[in-house]
């Protein structure tokens, strides 16, 4: 004896309400309610389908962006997919009281409401501050690479233009030449490959127009080196030791609940510029919040650039601590012997003690290290550097602990050698390193969930504008998502 199901002939007298097929505390009821609850015109939503007067009335923008919480909460980002899912899931259904917007439609509701979208990740902030689930007192920061839709063959480089455009032309000459072969062959023998190769053709010629579009932007464009095909705002990204085009997605997660409180998308390809620029982010939801308490910021060596430091460390309402990257474990075991560099168990930049009265370096040996000159300009990243060169290495008997060079050791530092220095004794301090410490546990619970547990390592739009907005209602939805898991259901229901 098994189980039987309900027959598919099985007659009912009355059909059970819409509402019936959904339980009472299911998750939807909430976003149901919340987007219901939310002012959509305020926030800069419009209709979405047919123009005013014109067609069928369009769909409710209450409808769309409950199809789209919906779809992202459950990793069904395609509008096609969402389009399938209107007609055939329970959830949905329920959601949308049985509308079913076709693909188009919902693709248009996210492309026309762009910037509105971006603003329901600071909305709900309004939501966690009330619930009491925001701290400020200790936010980490970090970033992680996302790809973007450009695949590496539509990526050129200028100086590759004409080599791709003589591969192309090979090929053509090739199967024109084919073509006139076959011409003159039998037909019924050769009409398959014929064809084959008329479409071949075909396909070069549209390439080779490309080609030549493109090598026009690099002639007009002198500063151009690079052109991402597909998406031009998009930029080279190492990722997992993997070359990808994409974006740099930053987060500022809360310590308390680990809530993602403010986010930004560049195309930066490292972090090095990235910390003042979130600690702006932060303070504008503190302001929208009022909140005046001063706030911890902590962030790894990636963050770590001089001259953003010394900026950050004036900021008043921060107390930030950024880990050096020769204070790194990481840093450390990568430090191997090569020929000409300082031996991997010998004398190091920070084994050199400063004395800031007289102005020098001592040596590990009691070597002394003079000023030379008043500083340069570095070439390659526009740093004022100070040298300082050691005139007494040939008779020390560590010179092959300290230097290879002839003209004896030498340490070049920026114009913010003091600062930074104060700067790493407090990260160094056992506060400092208590916080560093906790920063990983922190910041990587979003991407662990983003990345890894949904399966967004992708963003599904183009452009930069496009890609802002699809992060940030991503960062909306992990904030939903977390929300909904530490906060219980009534409790939920009954903030909104």
């Amino acid at each position: 004896m098994y189980i039987n199901g309900t027959s598919r002939e099985q007659l009912n007298l009355f059909d059970n309400k819409l509402d019936d097929i959904i339980s009472d505390n299911n998750p939807v009821r909430f976003i149901d309610a919340y987007v219901d609850k939310l002012n959509l015109s305020q926030l800069g939503f419009n209709n979405s389908g047919t123009k005013e007067g014109k067609g069928r009335p369009p769909y409710a923008p209450e409808v769309m962006l409950k199809i789209y919480i919906y779809g992202y909460l459950n990793r069904i980002r395609s509008s096609r997919k969402l389009e399938t899912e209107c007609g055939r899931n329970t959830e949905l259904i329920w959601l949308t009281g049985k509308l079913a917007p076709d693909f188009k439609t919902i693709a248009d509701f996210r492309k026309d409401n762009r910037a509105a979208i971006k603003k329901l990740f600071r909305e709900f902030l309004k939501l966690c501050h009330k619930l009491e689930l925001l701290s400020f007192r200790c936010v980490a920061v970090d970033g992680t690479k996302q790809r973007a839709i450009n695949h590496l063959d539509n990526i050129y480089r200028k100086e590759s233009m004409d080599q791709i455009s003589a591969r192309i032309h090979d090929k053509i000459e090739k199967y024109l030449e084919e073509l006139e072969g076959n011409d003159r062959a039998e037909e019924a023998e050769y009409d398959f490959i014929s064809k084959n190769l008329v479409d071949k053709l075909s396909k070069l010629k549209k390439k080779k127009e490309k080609i030549d579009i493109i090598k026009q932007m690099f002639t007009e464009n002198p500063e151009l080196e690079i052109y991402f095909a597909e998406d031009c705002d998009s930029r080279y990204m190492k990722d997992n030791n993997r070359i990808n085009a994409g974006y740099n997605c930053q987060t500022a997660v809360d310590e308390k609940n680990k809530l993602i409180i403010a986010q930004d998308v560049t195309n930066e390809s490292n972090d090095l510029h990235q910390i003042n620029s979130m600690m702006n982010n932060i303070t504008d939801v503190k302001k929208e919040l009022n909140i005046e308490e001063k706030t911890i910021v902590v962030a790894d060596a990636g963050y770590f650039e001089e001259r953003e430091i010394v900026e950050a460390v004036k900021n008043e309402h921060f107390e930030i601590y950024v880990s050096h990257p020769r204070d790194s474990q990481a840093q450390k075991t990568k430090v191997k012997e090569k020929e000409g560099k300082v031996p991997a168990k010998g004398f190091h930049k920070d084994d050199f003690t400063y004395d800031k009265k007289n102005d020098i370096f001592e040596c590990p040996a009691g070597k002394i290290l003079i000023k030379e000159g008043n500083g340069y300009i570095e070439k390659s990243s526009g740093t004022y550097k100070i040298k300082y060169n050691c005139r007494d290495c040939k008779a020390c008997n560590h010179r092959s602990l300290c230097t290879n060079d002839k003209s004896g050791r030498s340490i070049k530092v920026t114009e913010f050698f003091c600062e930074i220095t104060t700067f790493r004794e407090k990260c160094n301090s056992d506060l400092g390193i208590k916080l560093l410490s906790k920063r990983k546990e922190i910041v990587e619970h979003p991407f662990g969930t983003i990345k890894h547990h949904w399966g967004y390592r992708q963003f599904m739009q183009k452009g930069f504008e496009k890609v802002s907005s699809e992060f940030s209602f991503i960062a909306f939805i992990y904030d939903l998502k977390r929300v909904m898991n530490i906060v219980e259901f009534n409790k939920l229901m009954a903030a909104i």
